[in-house]
């Protein structure tokens, strides 16, 4: 291919260059847009439901509001 682009980096900054991308790409990044909605918080803790006894079953109820929703967000067919 012979397109045009920029001029090569002598070696010593596209090592730098490539130290940096990489840095900049690293885990400290953050993993969600800080944007996104947080998800809603748990009812209760642990497997059991302290209001109604029941053992492993669904965490928050997704006809609150007489629709589906997840996350806050409603979806509707």
């Amino acid at each position: 291919m012979n397109r045009p682009g920029p001029p090569p980096l002598p070696a010593a900054e596209q090592r730098e260059f490539e130290e940096l991308v990489k840095a900049a790409d690293s885990a400290n990044a953050p993993l969600l847009h800080p944007d996104a909605r947080p998800k809603p918080a748990p009812e209760f803790e642990g497997e059991t439901n302290p209001r109604t006894g029941e053992i492993g079953g669904p965490k928050r109820e997704p006809t609150t509001h007489g629709d589906w929703s997840f996350g806050g967000r409603a979806t509707d067919f």
